[in-house]
C-alpha cells in the first residue's frame, strides 16, 4: 500500500492529463532533448504536450521496474528513513556519550586510537612509519614580505622532504598532509637544525618551493623569505606508533 501511495505522489504532476498505455516508453534523455528543441519553436504546444505524456509513461515504467526489483525510492520530501536513523547527529552524539561511560581504560584507549587513525589517509600512514624511528626532518615555510628577508604573510607551509622519502605519490599534497598531522598533535615543529644544511638546500630546490617563491616575486611583486624548521613525531605520535605499528620479535 505504501509503495502505491508513493507512486501516486510521484506521478501526480503528470497523471491528471494522461491515461495508462501499454506501449514501451522512449528513452528519457531523447524525450527531454526533443522537448527543449520544440520549446524554441513558435508553435509547440501540441508537441510538448505529447512529449510530456511520453515522459510520464517513461517515468512510470521506470518506477514499476524499480518496485519489482525491490528498490525503495527516495522520499520526495527528503525525510530520512527509520533504517538510517543511526546517521542522525543526535544518534551519533548519544553513542559517543554512551561510549564515554565505559570503565575499561584499555578499551577506551584503543577506541580513541582507532578513531584517530580513521582520520589519516594512506600517504600519512607512510609518513608516520618513516618518522616512527624518531628521526628529524627538514621543513620550510615560504613567506612573502615587502622587504628582503622579512616575511609578512605565509604563502606555502609545511613543505618537507619527508613525503618524497616516504614514497608519497601525491607530492603536492605533502604540506597539507603534514599540516593535518600537526593539527592532530602527531607531529611537533622545531627550529632550524644546522646539521641538516644539505637537506635544506635540496628541499629549497624542490619544484613546490621554487614555484611558491616565483609566485611571491611575479604575482605578489614582493620578496620571498624561507623560514627553516624541523619536524619530528611528538610524544603523542610516538605513543600512537607504539600501539599501532607492528613490532618485530626480539
Amino acid at each position: 500500500m505504501a509503495s502505491r501511495d508513493y507512486e501516486k505522489q510521484r506521478y501526480d504532476a503528470f497523471a491528471p492529463e494522461f491515461q495508462a498505455e501499454d506501449k514501451p516508453p522512449l528513452p528519457l534523455h531523447l524525450l527531454r532533448r526533443t522537448a527543449l528543441w520544440l520549446g524554441r519553436r513558435p508553435v509547440a504546444g501540441i508537441g510538448i504536450r505529447a512529449l510530456r505524456r511520453a515522459e510520464y509513461m517513461a517515468l512510470k515504467g521506470l518506477g514499476e521496474r524499480l518496485d519489482r526489483a525491490g528498490v525503495t525510492p527516495a522520499d520526495p520530501l527528503g525525510n530520512v528513513p527509520a533504517s538510517d536513523s543511526s546517521s542522525l547527529p543526535a544518534q551519533i552524539f548519544a553513542e559517543l556519550l554512551d561510549a564515554s561511560r565505559g570503565t575499561d581504560q584499555e578499551a577506551i584507549e584503543q577506541d580513541f586510537y582507532v578513531r584517530l587513525l580513521r582520520q589519516l589517509n594512506p600517504s600519512q600512514a607512510r609518513i608516520l612509519v618513516l618518522m616512527a624511528d624518531g628521526s628529524v626532518w627538514p621543513m620550510v615555510h615560504v613567506n612573502a614580505g615587502m622587504l628582503p628577508g622579512v616575511g609578512s604573510h605565509r604563502v606555502l607551509s609545511y613543505a618537507s622532504s619527508v613525503g618524497k622519502e616516504a614514497g608519497v605519490l601525491l607530492r603536492a599534497q605533502v604540506p597539507n598532509f603534514i599540516a593535518h598531522m600537526f593539527a592532530l598533535g602527531l607531529i611537533s615543529v622545531g627550529g632550524e637544525d644546522s646539521d641538516l644544511e644539505p637537506d635544506y638546500e635540496i628541499l629549497e630546490a624542490d619544484t613546490l618551493v621554487r614555484d611558491a617563491m616565483a609566485q611571491v616575486e611575479t604575482d605578489l611583486n614582493q620578496y620571498p623569505n624561507i623560514e627553516r624548521c624541523t619536524i619530528r613525531l611528538s610524544e603523542f605520535g610516538e605513543a600512537l606508533c607504539n600501539v599501532a605499528l607492528p613490532h618485530a620479535e626480539p
